[in-house]
């Protein structure tokens, strides 16, 4: 834009300068003492630089146009990303949530015989569906199938700590504190995750 200005005012520049010489060179021979002759000069400097002025103001509407376009159409995109973001944000936040609230239950039921046929399952459904769905509005980029086996992990062991209890009445304390470490590695994972676009959208 102020490239575009300077071009403008040389423009302007140049055409007074044509228009002075050219009527001082074709009809007087230097500056007259005549008011009349300055009368005439003023018309012929207004009829001579009115239609250039015209096609200036043209240019310069079309280019503050333009200019206006562009920057309606860059603040409506910022603002369509901001709200994706803002989205993307909300739906992160409330898949760890879910996450954590369901691992919670786990924890909390695993010793009811009665509720944990319930519960086991639909811990390890909810684990699979988190990896077809949430999963996914996560970035992980290099990390991601070391976050997915980590999720897969968790959900295995899951189900052979189920198995034991079930079947053998007996509680594998190794795959059981297992699964602890991995259901706390994977919430900060996403916690990292969802607060790196927070820095970003900031």
């Amino acid at each position: 834009m102020e490239k575009f200005k300077k071009y403008i005012y040389g423009a302007l520049f140049l055409c007074f300068i044509l228009v002075v010489f050219l009527y001082l060179g074709f009809f007087h021979d230097g500056f007259s003492n005549q008011s009349h002759d300055w009368s005439n000069f003023g018309n012929y400097f207004t009829g001579f630089l009115s239609p250039l002025l015209a096609i200036i103001n043209i240019v310069v509407l079309v280019e503050l146009t333009i200019a206006v376009s562009k920057a309606d159409k860059s603040r409506t995109n910022a603002e369509i990303k901001a709200q994706k973001d803002l989205l993307l944000i909300q739906m992160r936040r409330q898949s760890i949530e879910s996450f954590s609230q369901v691992m919670n239950h786990y924890f909390n039921n695993k010793y009811l015989e009665e509720d944990t046929k319930r519960v086991v399952p639909y811990v390890s459904e909810y684990l699979q569906q988190f990896l077809n769905t949430d999963f996914y509005y996560f970035e992980f980029g290099e990390n991601t199938n070391i976050v997915k086996h980590k999720i897969y992990s968790l959900k295995l062991n899951i189900d052979i700590v189920h198995d034991g209890i079930v079947n053998r009445r007996e509680l594998d304390h190794d795959k059981y504190m297992n699964i602890f470490e991995l259901r706390d590695e994977i919430i900060q994972v996403l916690q990292l995750n969802a607060l790196e676009l927070v820095k970003t959208d900031t």
